[in-house]
């Protein structure tokens, strides 16, 4: 007897359900081996694939067709957000948030570093989609086309399965997932917070739900003592206050010597005179990346852990260093950045942080562009124009580009020679790109001089990140051999911190930890400014004999890194993924010593966070 169509399409359907479900699983499994679960991999993948196929069943009861939309529309979502989350974690080592979506289309500015990223595997989570839209666009529940799909489909069913089989199979299945979730030697129940459902969901109920909560701050905690008692306290008192933030510039470069060459040999000459370096200092982000870097340096506060401040909070009010220079007579607060004004929204907020003007590309002539903006050198070189007209003391604060990723500078600028074996490897560009930004600084600093500037000033130099992840074994085999040493997670964080006062007679190398935060009390000591204006999170790192550096982006809230320990805690909060080393030799220590400490980093971002939420940074 032929089979009724209702039979055929029931058998048809359960036989897609099932190829879908292997399919989902094996995405699954190679998305989630790539993310640093501490071998639950495949069980993620499992509790993945369970999840669509409970809610396929569910469906299935009610509506067939529903159930094969709703399947349909999962796999499809899911597969896009697997590729998108692959490439965002590959950089960031943290799973992207909905939060960043009124920023998407900043994403065509670092389209380079975007496809640098790419890798196969992110492709693989989509290269079937076509083939399924095509069969739901030839779909007919009257007659099922006999194409790719429907031939693997076909071959899956070889018995016409009943409704009733079919459901029981199923949840036979999730629940021998679930029953192998606790039974797995490790697994805890919060890890589920890992799984792509979950995790998302959580997200969306997180972004959407009222910021602000019923924890009270106790601001007394974050406000800064005088430092008038400092040997330091005045000596660059009103001077112009000139800031450099350097993109992607780390620490290792500084004094580093590749094949002959100094990577950096101007700035390797301005520690070596008049200035303080700070050779354990460490970036401190959120989600606005580079622009969170500058956010923090000029207000002592931590950015939004998946947010960038100038989008989250652009119009709360605020008194940072720009606002204090101001109360103390400099002329004005000035921005400079050789990148479109709109990026990281730096144009409407930048008025709110107290600069009275920005130069960004659009107002530059655009003689030497490199792959991202305009060069530094030529920003540099045309801003001079402006700061001899500012009256002094001024605050002139820039902010790079030409170092970006993936660090691509014209071969004109290119001047290191480079061995045959790191030619064209993202070490090799990095090293050029750094030596490039060196010269950039020199000649800034020759111009000050010849304008007259330079003696007046006091100049603040650091990078905003990172810029070579050391999970990439080529990246870490090389940078450890430049530097005779090794290329660990805790020097990734490391950047440098260089603040050069010309004659003021004091050449030293502070090691104290410190961070982004620690720049504005630091400063407002050298020029003899106590704040009783606004809280500070940082600290002046001239007088701290011990440092706390509170860390949340490339690890969770509440890693941190002390002068004796570095404790890195994982966004999927999973145990076995704890990390503890002991900063002199860099061995491992049991991370459970350390629950306090990690108690305290935590309890200073959120309390940083409900202060931002409350728009309550103002002391009384």
């Amino acid at each position: 007897m032929k089979p009724s169509p209702t039979k055929k399409l029931t058998a048809h359907s359960a036989g897609t359900c099932l190829l879908v479900t292997i399919l989902l699983y094996f995405k699954s499994y190679l998305f989630y081996s790539h993310v640093n679960l501490a071998g639950f991999h495949p069980l993620f993948a499992l509790l993945t694939a369970a999840i669509c196929l409970f809610c396929w069943t569910v469906l299935h009861t009610v509506s067939e067709r529903a159930a094969k939309i709703v399947m349909f529309t999962a796999y499809t979502i899911l597969s896009v957000f697997m590729a998108i989350d692959a490439v965002y974690y590959s950089y960031v080592s943290k799973m992207p948030s909905i939060a960043m979506l009124p920023m998407i289309w900043q994403a065509t500015g670092i389209a380079d570093t975007i496809l640098r990223l790419l890798k196969p595997y992110h492709m693989a989570m989509l290269i079937d989609l076509p083939l399924w839209c095509m069969r739901a666009a030839d779909c007919d529940e009257d007659k099922i086309h006999e194409n790719l799909l429907d031939r693997i489909v076909r071959r899956l069913k070889s018995v016409e399965l009943k409704k009733s089989v079919a459901y029981a199979v199923s949840f036979a299945l999730c629940l021998c997932v679930l029953v192998t979730a606790c039974l797995w030697t490790g697994f805890e129940p919060e890890y589920m917070a890992n799984e792509l459902f979950c995790y998302h969901l959580r997200d969306f109920c997180t972004v959407v739900r009222d910021s602000t909560s019923d924890r009270i701050v106790d601001k007394s905690l974050y406000t800064a003592e005088s430092a008038a008692d400092s040997e330091y306290f005045g000596i660059a008192k009103d001077r112009n206050v000139i800031v450099l933030q350097v993109e992607a510039m780390q620490n290792f470069v500084i004094g580093a010597v590749y094949e002959g060459q100094e990577i950096t040999p101007n700035l390797n000459r301005l520690i070596g005179a008049d200035t303080f370096y700070f050779d354990n200092y460490y970036y401190q982000i959120g989600g606005g990346n580079t622009s969170d870097a500058e956010f923090a340096v000029n207000n002592s506060l931590f950015a939004p852990e998946s947010e960038a401040a100038y989008v989250k909070y652009t119009e709360n009010t605020w008194h940072g260093l720009p606002y204090l220079l101001k109360d103390h007579g400099y002329s004005g607060a000035y921005a400079f950045h050789n990148y479109v004004s709109s990026f990281w929204n730096r144009e409407t907020a930048y008025p709110y942080q107290g600069f009275d003007s920005f130069t960004s590309l659009e107002n530059l002539e655009q003689d030497d562009m490199f792959p991202m903006g305009l060069s530094d050198k030529s920003m540099f070189r045309q801003s001079m124009e402006q700061l001899k007209t500012f009256g002094e003391p001024f605050y002139a604060f820039y902010v790079t580009v030409s170092s970006h990723h993936p660090y691509a500078i014209p071969l004109k600028d290119r001047e290191i020679v480079l061995k045959p074996e790191d030619e064209g490897t993202l070490f090799g560009l990095y090293l050029q790109s750094m030596n490039y930004a060196d010269r950039a600084i020199g000649e800034f600093i020759e111009q000050l001089d010849e304008a007259g500037l330079y003696e007046n000033s006091i100049i603040a130099i650091y990078g905003d990140h990172y810029a070579l992840a050391n999970t990439d074994p080529e990246n870490s085999t090389r940078v450890a051999a430049l530097t005779d040493g090794q290329y660990s997670i805790f020097d990734v964080f490391n950047v440098p911190f260089i603040v050069h006062v010309p004659g003021c007679g004091y050449t030293e190398t502070k090691s104290v930890a410190g961070g982004h935060i620690d720049v504005m009390p630091t400063l407002l000591c050298l020029l003899g400014i106590d704040n009783d204006k606004t809280v500070m999170f940082g600290q002046n790192l001239l007088e701290e004999e011990t440092g706390f550096v509170c860390e949340q982006t490339h690890v969770a809230v509440g890693s941190f890194i002390s002068d004796e320990v570095y404790f890195k805690k994982p966004y999927n909060n999973i145990k076995a993924n704890y990390d503890a080393y002991s900063r002199a030799d860099m061995s491992r220590m049991d991370p459970d010593l350390f629950r306090e400490q990690s108690d305290y980093a935590k309890q200073r971002i959120l309390d940083c966070a409900e202060l931002l939420a409350d728009n309550d940074i103002l002391l009384p």
